[in-house]
C-alpha cells in the first residue's frame, strides 16, 4: 500500500477546526489517538483538547477531552503519552493563559477521563515551558519533564506512590539555559536509563547547544552533546527529540541546524558521534528554521523484516519530508508533495506500530485540518 493521506478533520463527524502542534500515541488494540486544540475563525484557540482515536478499523471519532474530565484549559499544545506500567493514557499541558501549572487529564477503562494538577501534587515550581511526557518501563514510573520559572529542569516523577518533584539541575549541576526551552525525554530501556534533552541559545555564534540529563542506578548526571561530539549548533527549534533503535542497540537526537539540515547525534557503546542526515540523504529540501521534528525507529517485525529509521520535517516549502535510514544509508522522500498533500501549519508528531506493520503521522494543516499520512507494507 504505501502512504496514503486522510484528512481526520473532514472525514470525522463532529470533528471541529485545530490549531498548534498535534500530539499522538499508540495505545492498546492497536488504537491510535491524536489530541489537539480546537480552534474557530471567530475566536481563535478555544482551550479545549479534542481526542480523536481509532481502532484498526480506521473509522475515527472525536470527543472533548476537558470538558469529559473537567480540567483546565489549555493554553497551547499538549504532550500525550501512555503509562503500560498502569494501562493508561495520559495528556499534560500549560495551563490557559499560561498559568504556570502542569495540568494532566489521564485515562483509565475503568475510570474513563480524569484531571489533575501536577504542579499542586508534587509542590513543584511553576513552568515555563510546556511539559513532555514519558514513561521509563525499566522502573514501572511515568516522567513530566519541564523547565520552571526558575530557568532549572524540573521532572515530575511517579512510579505508584504519587508524584514528586525533582531538581535536574540542582541534582548535576548543569547550567541554566539561558532561554526558553522545553524539555522532551525518552527511556533507553536495555540500559535502564531515562534521558532528558533541552538546548541553549541559539542567538550565540555557532547556534545553542543540546545538554543532556541522563539517570541511571547512581543518580543524575549532565553531558554536553555538541562538545562531546563537534557538532553544528541547534536553530531556535521548538524542542529536539531523541529516540532508542533497539535493533542497533543505539541512541539517537535529533535537530535542526542553523544551516536549515537536519542533523543527528547518535550513541552507541563507544559515545556519541555526529550525522548530517541531509547530507547522507542528499536531501534537497531544506528544513523551516524554528521547527520541530518527529522521529523513530521502525524495529523489525512480521511486516518489517528489516529495521529502519525515520525523521520528519517541515521544509521551507511548507511541505513534510522523510529521511528514512535502512542498512544501505540514509534516502529521502518528498512525502507531502508525492501525495498532494495541504501545507504544513503545526510540525508532524507521529509513531509507528510494529506489530501492525505501520507508521503513523500527522500534523496541523494551514486550513487548521488535522491530516494523517499512514504508511502500510
Amino acid at each position: 500500500m504505501g502512504w496514503r493521506l486522510k484528512n481526520l478533520t473532514t472525514s470525522t463527524a463532529g470533528a471541529g477546526l485545530a490549531v498548534y502542534r498535534p500530539t499522538a500515541w499508540l495505545f492498546a488494540q492497536f488504537t491510535r489517538h491524536v489530541v489537539y486544540q480546537g480552534f474557530s475563525y471567530q475566536d481563535g484557540d478555544d482551550g479545549q483538547l479534542y481526542e480523536l482515536y481509532s481502532s484498526q478499523s480506521d473509522d475515527w471519532n472525536v470527543k472533548n477531552l476537558v470538558a469529559e474530565a473537567g480540567g483546565a484549559e489549555v493554553a497551547t499544545t499538549a504532550s500525550g503519552y501512555i503509562w503500560a506500567h498502569q494501562g493508561s493514557q495520559h495528556v499534560v499541558y500549560q495551563g490557559v493563559r499560561f498559568d504556570g501549572h502542569v495540568h494532566e487529564l489521564w485515562y483509565t477503562e475503568d475510570d474513563g477521563w480524569n484531571a489533575n494538577d501536577l504542579t499542586s501534587a508534587a509542590r513543584a515550581p511553576l513552568t515555563l515551558t510546556q511539559p513532555f511526557g514519558f514513561e521509563t518501563s525499566y522502573d514501572g514510573a511515568q516522567r513530566v519533564v519541564y523547565q520552571g520559572r526558575d530557568r532549572h529542569v524540573h521532572e515530575l516523577r511517579n512510579a505508584g506512590s504519587g508524584w514528586h518533584d525533582h531538581d535536574l539541575s540542582a541534582a548535576t549541576g548543569a547550567p541554566l539555559c539561558s532561554v526558553i526551552s522545553a524539555p522532551t525525554g525518552y527511556s533507553f530501556e536495555h540500559q535502564g536509563t531515562a534521558h532528558v534533552l533541552v538546548h541553549t541559545d541559539s542567538d550565540v555564534p555557532g547556534g545553542g547547544h543540546i545538554l543532556e540529563y541522563w539517570a541511571d542506578a547512581t543518580g543524575w548526571h549532565w553531558g554536553d552533546l555538541m562538545a562531546a561530539t563537534g557538532a553544528p549548533g541547534v536553530s531556535d527549534s521548538e524542542t529536539v527529540h531523541g529516540y532508542v533503535f533497539r535493533g542497533e542497540g543505539s541512541q539517537h537526537v535529533d535537530y535542526i541546524g542553523l544551516d536549515g539540515h537536519i542533523h543527528e547525534l547518535w550513541w552507541s557503546t563507544d559515545g556519541w558521534h555526529h550525522n548530517d542526515l541531509s547530507v547522507a540523504a542528499s536531501a534537497a529540501t531544506p528544513a523551516q528554521l524554528g521547527g520541530s521534528l518527529a522521529c523513530y525507529a521502525f524495529e523489525a517485525g512480521l511486516f518489517q523484516p528489516v529495521a529502519t529509521q525515520h525523521v520528519f520535517y517541515t521544509g521551507t516549502d511548507s511541505m513534510i519530508h522523510e529521511l528514512w535510514w535502512s542498512a544501505g544509508g540514509w534516502h529521502v522522500n518528498d512525502i507531502g508533495s508525492r501525495l498532494g498533500a495541504p501545507a504544513v501549519w503545526g510540525d508532524p508528531a507521529g509513531f509507528v506500530e510494529v506489530d501492525n506493520g505501520s507508521q503513523n503521522i500527522f500534523y496541523l494543516s494551514d486550513a487548521h485540518q488535522i491530516i494523517e499520512l499512514r504508511w502500510r507494507p
